[in-house]
């Protein structure tokens, strides 16, 4: 599925997934959020962590897709959701779906782990970089 161009996608999370860390994050630090509040990335972000660290950490090599098609499709739907209510910025909302849908549509059980762990780093980079040296002080995260 196409969402169109995200910046979030194209500077962040593919730099993370050719390994160029550095990109990504020079990337993130100019990233900036209008509608996404920390409460409200931090509750999407527990909802999304949770599937990754089980799709990285799986040991069987067989059904490891297919046994989080589900899971991945609904962070979807809850993204589009949270976007269309003006909770979590498009662009932000629209680069993880197309994260998650690269997951979801991996031909082989490592490519999707790679993937995950890609979008995981990621999204902690965004966690780190932007919701929490924008809120420093309001929130704790650890």
């Amino acid at each position: 599925m196409s969402y169109g161009f995200s910046r979030f996608y194209s500077n962040v999370v593919q730099s993370f997934k050719s390994g160029n860390y550095d990109n990504g994050l020079k990337a993130l630090m100019s990233y900036r959020v209008y509608r996404t509040t920390a409460a409200s990335f931090r509750k999407i972000y527990n909802m999304i962590v949770p599937v990754l660290d089980k799709i990285i950490s799986s040991s069987t090599s067989s059904g490891v897709i297919d046994q989080y098609q589900r899971a991945l499709f609904r962070l979807n739907v809850i993204l589009e959701y949270q976007k269309n209510r003006g909770v979590i910025d498009e662009d932000l909302a629209n680069g993880i779906k197309q994260a998650l849908d690269e997951i979801r549509n991996a031909r082989d059980p490592q490519q999707a782990r790679r993937l995950a762990e890609t979008l995981r780093d990621s999204l902690d980079a965004f966690l780190a970089y932007v919701i929490y040296s924008s809120k420093r002080g309001e929130e704790e995260w650890l």
